[in-house]
């Protein structure tokens, strides 16, 4: 049985920033957290936010 890994990247104006679950591990956070501060640090740009599947 195969395992998929799922991660959850952030897009700044359409652009790859971050992969969401790493920051908020090597940060000591929570995902809503790192989520909000994006949002927050970013006003004017449109951050948005993908769940992407890969075969592990």
């Amino acid at each position: 049985m195969k395992h998929k890994c799922k991660y959850i990247w952030a897009y700044l104006d359409g652009q790859k920033l971050v992969e969401v679950i790493q920051a908020a591990l090597d940060n000591h956070k929570s995902v809503d957290e790192v989520k909000r501060i994006l949002i927050k640090e970013n006003p004017g740009h449109e951050v948005i936010f993908k769940i992407v599947s890969k075969p592990h």
